[in-house]
């Protein structure tokens, strides 16, 4: 395999997909995901092994018959992903997937360019597949995190009652360890800090089931930290302490409204929110990363389901 496959598995599936965002959560929930820093040093180790194969049989990293045409589809899909085309990189990766059967990382690259296109049930099929086949847990890691990702799209349909409400239930909902009490106080707070941003309550909402599942404690590999996984470096431009939960919420909501009167579109200011506003000015729109992509759609998904009539 060549080294711009092997970087490409780096920049692709790393950096655009990455690990669960709730990486280390402590109190109401935890989430079973390693970090960024952890999944690069492991799949180093598998690139050093597949360089020494390369050097010692003379064949590619992939096990299977047809790997030369595997490599091939695999360095194409790359190209075509890392310049913004999922669509045509989720062709090669899946002729790629069949071309090498029993590995399991063409299938995990389908699996992510898939959810780059909105190709949700196509993108829980070939996560799936990646584990069924030859893998290891490394990949494993990076595959269940994206199948928890797309379990945003089954919400509970609750229905549009009053934002407070239809909040709280959200809340109480998506995290078995709130106590009603402490839904109804999310509920309010959503809603209260919406109000002071002068944006939508259930857009606010959609944010914080996707961000975190309503867990005040959640902290990513990165170091986003509550409700609104908020950086600490924009937690202080905002002029709020993360650690905080009515703080945060405040924020994430302010955050939402600066991205918004930049943009002047709220599927760019989600957009702006999880890959930051140089990344949306960068591309002139979505950026073209798996995780985006995915982001932005959750997010509306959510979003939707939220303001169906009851």
């Amino acid at each position: 395999m060549g080294h711009y496959v092997l970087e490409g598995i780096f920049e692709g599936i790393v950096e655009y997909a990455g690990t669960d965002p709730h990486t280390t959560q402590a109190g109401w929930g935890t989430a079973p995901w390693g970090g960024n820093s952890m999944l690069r040093t492991a799949l180093s180790m598998r690139v050093c092994a597949w360089l020494t194969a390369t050097a010692v049989l003379g064949i590619s990293g992939l096990a299977s018959a047809g790997t030369e045409d595997a490599d091939r589809l695999l360095t194409t899909g790359i190209t075509a992903y890392r310049t913004g085309a999922p669509a045509p990189a989720l062709q090669s990766f899946a002729e790629a997937a069949a071309k090498a059967p029993h590995d399991a990382l063409p299938a995990l690259w389908a699996g992510v360019a898939a959810a780059a296109v909105g190709r949700w049930q196509d993108s829980r099929e070939y996560l799936r597949e990646a584990l069924r086949r030859s893998h290891t847990p490394e990949e494993a890691r990076v595959a269940e995190a994206w199948l928890a990702r797309l379990e945003a799209f089954d919400t509970p349909t609750l229905g549009e009652i009053d934002p407070a409400t239809t909040i709280a239930r959200l809340a109480f909902a998506s995290n078995p360890r709130l106590t009603l009490r402490e839904a109804r106080w999310l509920g309010d707070a959503v809603h209260a800090a919406a109000g002071r941003a002068g944006i939508d309550s259930w857009l606010l909402a959609s944010v914080i089931y996707i961000e975190s599942r309503f867990n005040h404690e959640s902290v990513s590999w990165a170091g986003a930290v509550g409700l609104g996984q908020l950086m600490p470096g924009t937690a202080q431009a905002v002029g709020v302490d993360p650690r905080d939960p009515w703080q945060n919420v405040l924020g994430a909501a302010h955050l939402l409204r600066w991205h918004y009167l930049e943009f002047k579109d709220w599927t760019l200011a989600l957009a702006a929110y999880n890959a930051g506003a140089q990344a949306v000015r960068r591309y002139g729109g979505v950026p073209p990363y798996a995780e985006t992509q995915w982001y932005v759609r959750a997010v509306l998904w959510v979003y939707g389901q939220l303001r169906r009539p009851a």
